[in-house]
């Protein structure tokens, strides 16, 4: 037998042993012996979301304050970091992000610790998008603002803020770690009513 015609036997061997095979499943599969898990649901590729790897873009926080309370024009009224236990608490910060397609997508999270490490608050808002806008700029500047409330029953010591953006529409997140004081209020200082003495001559 020449040399075609053995590669024509192994061909035809071949066909004959994938046909067996496929018989005898499909036989098994009518039968019940084997079961087919049903498909899931159909998606369209043109409904798709792709999102790039290493997609180009900037997040970053700036210009973070503490603040003893923002005013209507986001002026940031007194300051520091120490604050009193059993008071309101209020921040103010800068995010600087790319634009992407003319716009701009942005969430805030934040997260306290108390002096042990342990998270006394946390504020999740992922499904909340705290500024959605159209932008004909590259990048934009957002003031945002916020404020939380010392507990009464809070100990003294140092607290930390974890402050987290996210960028949906680059795939970016950033965060920022501050920390701040917590005391109580042993230093009031009292306004004594002023008297002014006339001297009569």
């Amino acid at each position: 037998m020449n040399d075609n015609g053995k590669i024509a036997t192994e061909i035809l061997m071949v066909l004959i042993t994938i046909v067996t095979t496929s018989a005898i499943i499909f036989l098994l599969i009518q039968a019940g012996t084997i079961t087919v898990k049903e498909g899931g649901e159909d998606v369209s590729l043109l409904n798709a979301n792709f999102v790039p790897l290493g997609r180009e873009g900037r997040l970053v926080i700036k210009d973070f304050n503490f603040c003893n309370y923002i005013d209507e024009n986001n002026n940031c009224l007194g300051g520091g970091e120490d604050f009193l236990i059993g008071g309101d608490i209020h921040f103010q910060f800068v995010v600087e992000s790319t634009t992407f397609n003319g716009q701009i997508m942005l969430v805030k999270n934040y997260r306290i610790k108390g002096p042990d490490g342990q998270v006394l608050l946390e504020v999740d808002e992922k499904n909340n998008f705290n500024y959605d806008l159209q932008s004909e700029e590259s990048k934009e500047l957002v003031t945002f603002k916020d404020y939380f409330f010392a507990g009464e029953d809070l100990p003294e010591g140092e607290y930390v803020l974890d402050l987290i953006i996210t960028n949906p529409l680059l795939d970016k997140k950033t965060t920022l770690s501050k920390n701040f004081l917590l005391g109580e209020d042993d230093w009031i200082i009292y306004e004594e009513d002023v008297e002014e003495y006339i001297e009569l001559e």
